[in-house]
């Protein structure tokens, strides 16, 4: 099993540990309101060392990447991210990458669903002769998220980093190291993922956790992440990915260029899309005080048409709220369904995300 540089750092924190796809994370470090609060009002400092990394230089990238993976590499203009996916080649979700046009290399950045060897080989067979590194062992990715995330990085990075739309890539400076920091947080609220050699990575997590200390915040683990992404309804490769792995019934059209020749999976998938879809991802919401799972129905008239493929707590609505995988006559908000059984608790489905994060009031040109 794979363990991050700064597991010292977050079992100093107070971090619980546990194991994703043969690698292990700082699950937890406080209680999860906690956790979460620091997100929604604050900021707060993960370790996302359980990403894979990978360096090419510019000249090999497009004909390395292309080919593989699902959205454009080709039109990735300079200083910006690429989000899409690595499909196998029956067309089923093997990893969620990002991939950025940075100066003079591109860098790819993965959760994945495969061991970390299995990956490092299929982008290395076509990627090393072109010059790709894996970064994955020498650097350590930090993920610091929230409401006054843009405040921790202005102090530590300086002002420039507030102009970063969202979707971009910065080389930075911290302590004589250079920094890649890209602006891709899956929260709703401000997010940053700081890249940097492993030999510097406990400095800077130490300048960042005592930053957004100094903004309310503090340091917390990966598992309240699952809850802030299915809240503010970004895709989450560990819960509905792993659960579903079809990239049409969960809404990932957006990852993906129809018009491309080749990418891995594209045959699989476009046989599917050409038969139309007979299920979609639909977001629901529990009553007050009534529990969700993975793996339960819903029902109509005694009858399955859905099963919720993750869930989550949402501290600002006060409930337990899903993804459900829906047969797509049921598919959109505004319907009641009864929970795993016919007289069973009734579950609506409404337009996903639910909430307003705190983010979108912030005017960075202001501040």
């Amino acid at each position: 099993m794979r363990t991050s540089h700064l597991h010292d750092f977050f079992a100093r924190a107070g971090a619980r540990f546990a194991e994703r796809r043969g690698v292990e994370i700082a699950a937890s470090v406080a209680d999860s309101t906690v956790e979460y609060q620091r997100v929604r009002d604050a900021a707060a400092l993960s370790d996302a060392s359980h990403m894979q990394v990978f360096r090419i230089p510019e000249a090999g990238a497009i004909d390395a990447l292309d080919p593989l993976l699902a959205g454009n590499v080709a039109r990735i203009r300079y200083g910006r991210l690429l989000h899409t996916f690595l499909a196998d080649e029956e067309g089923c979700l093997a990893a969620d990458c990002y991939v950025a046009n940075n100066d003079d290399e591109f860098l790819l950045v993965c959760e994945s669903l495969a061991d970390d060897s299995a990956l490092r080989a299929l982008f290395m067979e076509r990627g090393a002769a072109a010059g790709m590194e894996d970064l994955t062992d020498t650097h350590s990715l930090l993920s610091l998220d929230g409401y006054k995330a843009w405040a921790v990085a202005r102090e530590i990075f300086g002002s420039d980093v507030l102009g970063l739309p969202y979707l971009s890539v910065e080389n930075c400076m911290f302590d004589g190291e250079k920094v890649r920091l890209f602006r891709a947080g899956k929260t709703s609220e401000f997010g940053y993922l700081a890249l940097i050699g492993r030999n510097q990575a406990e400095a800077l997590a130490a300048a960042l956790a005592e930053s957004a200390g100094r903004q309310g915040g503090g340091v917390c683990g990966l598992s309240i992440h699952n809850d802030l992404r299915l809240e503010g309804r970004f895709f989450n490769l560990y819960a509905e990915g792993a659960a579903v792995r079809d990239p049409l019934p969960l809404g990932l059209q957006w990852m993906i260029d129809f018009e491309k020749p080749e990418f891995r999976g594209q045959a699989a998938i476009g046989q599917r899309r050409q038969a139309g879809l007979r299920q979609k991802i639909v977001g629901v919401r529990a009553p007050p005080g009534q529990d969700l799972a993975p793996d339960q129905a819903l029902l109509e008239d005694g009858r399955e048409v859905g099963r919720l493929v993750a869930a989550c707590t949402s501290h600002v609505l006060g409930c337990r709220l899903g993804l459900a995988l829906m047969d797509i006559g049921g598919a959109f908000a505004g319907l009641s369904f009864r929970l795993d059984r016919p007289d069973g608790p009734e579950i609506a489905t409404i337009s996903m995300p639910p909430i307003m994060p705190k983010s979108l009031g912030v005017k960075l040109d202001e501040v």
